[in-house]
């Protein structure tokens, strides 16, 4: 009697952002994992996991191969697999000099033998699926920022937003904020010393403008920044937000967007002579409904 001792244990790695691609059937399924940003001339791996999901499953063989990728070793073969089990292995890879920016393809190709219980012996299967790769030969930063509608003269307010490199490695990012309608003060300088391809980052403006602003504006604030590629050359970006500025009403509470309490909203704007003597007027009247009722039950 024979007894088989099957000891698996891998040690591989996958990129800590990128994309995922998946090609399979209802015997065998592979899962890449690539970064969605990459540079020429620049080395990063394409990691794979081939798990199986029948029995008899053997002479596993991944291959990749692009004209615009140099892999050391673009196949990958295991023996056997057995139903349920994993298994991963790492092409180390490198776009080629002269790709240009944009998106090329690769070719992914499976083939395994399955045996069935009815088969004579295995019988060969073959998958084949095209992946998109993504290159980029110098940054490109995006904006996403969020502004108040509304904001007090001379209380804080925040501008928060998200810049996104959708293209290579970018270095020295800096940015600003001002507007030619107000002065502002506060956190008004960002900057960030890397951002790497693929990869997003978070900022926030803190600003304040005069208490005395006495006039109602709708002021444009700019958003004002530069950023490197790693030879140094400098790229811009920017954008412009509007916000309403204006003075806290005499009986106003909350923000300038308004309040809420309970399930009821109190508009911005306060005015002595407006919401407040409907409010009152309204209590006012509920008040006189529930003692009306309660006359007409003494009465009966």
């Amino acid at each position: 009697m024979k007894y088989y001792l099957l000891v698996l244990a891998v040690f591989f790695f996958i990129p800590a952002y990128g994309l995922q691609n998946t090609i399979s059937d209802s015997n065998i399924q592979v899962a890449l994992n690539y970064p969605d940003i990459l540079t020429p001339q620049d080395n990063f791996v394409l990691s794979s996991v081939v798990k199986t999901s029948a029995d008899q499953v053997s002479n596993i063989t991944l291959t990749i191969s692009s004209p615009q990728l140099d892999i050391s070793q673009n196949q990958f073969h295991i023996d056997s697999l057995p139903k349920d089990s994993t298994l991963g292995n790492n092409f180390n890879s490198k776009v080629k000099q002269g790709t240009p920016d944009g998106t090329f393809l690769a070719n992914v190709e499976v083939q395994y033998f399955i045996k069935g219980y009815f088969d004579p012996k295995p019988v060969k299967n073959s998958l084949t699926k095209a992946i998109e790769f993504n290159t980029q030969s110098k940054p490109l930063l995006l904006l996403n920022t969020q502004s108040p509608d509304d904001v007090f003269a001379g209380e804080p307010f925040s501008i928060k937003g998200t810049i996104k490199n959708q293209g290579s490695d970018a270095q020295n990012i800096q940015m600003s904020v001002d507007s030619l309608q107000v002065p502002l003060d506060g956190r008004k300088i960002y900057s960030q010393t890397n951002l790497e391809a693929g990869k997003s980052s978070d900022f926030e403006f803190v600003l304040q403008t005069p208490k005395d602003f006495g006039i109602p504006t709708h002021a444009s604030i700019h958003l004002n920044g530069t950023y490197m590629d790693k030879s140094g050359k400098a790229y811009s970006l920017g954008d412009s937000l509007n916000v309403f500025i204006r003075q806290r009403g005499l009986l106003e509470l909350g923000g300038p967007e308004g309040l809420w309490i309970g399930n009821f909203f109190i508009a911005p704007v306060v005015g002595v002579g407006t919401i407040v003597s409907s409010v009152i007027g309204l209590l006012i009247f509920i008040w006189h409904m529930k003692n009306k009722k309660k006359q007409k039950r003494v009465k009966k």
